[in-house]
C-alpha cells in the first residue's frame, strides 16, 4: 500500500511538473487560436488570402464570445477574449 501511495505521489507530482514546463497544449486565447488558424492557412491551404481573411472573421467573433468554431476544430468555449 504505501508504495503505491508513494508511487501516485510521483506521478502527479510528474505530470504537474510537465503542464508547467510545457502548458497546455491547445491555445486558450483568441489570438493564440488566430496565430494556430494562420498557421494551418500556410501549412495546409497554401496560404490562400480567404483562409486568413475566414481566420480573422472567426477571431473578431470569438473577441466577441469568447468561443472559437471554425470548420476545422470543434466549437471550443472559455476562451480569453484577448
Amino acid at each position: 500500500m504505501r508504495g503505491w501511495v508513494s508511487w501516485s505521489a510521483k506521478t502527479l507530482a510528474a505530470g504537474a511538473l510537465t503542464l508547467v514546463i510545457f502548458g497546455p497544449a491547445a491555445a486558450i486565447t483568441c489570438s493564440e487560436r488566430l496565430q494556430v488558424c494562420h498557421r494551418y492557412c500556410i501549412k495546409s491551404m497554401a496560404d490562400k488570402p480567404a483562409c486568413h481573411d475566414k481566420c480573422q472573421e472567426i477571431h473578431g467573433q470569438c473577441l466577441s464570445t469568447g468561443c472559437w468554431e471554425s470548420k476545422i476544430t470543434a466549437r471550443q468555449c472559455g476562451i480569453v477574449r484577448q
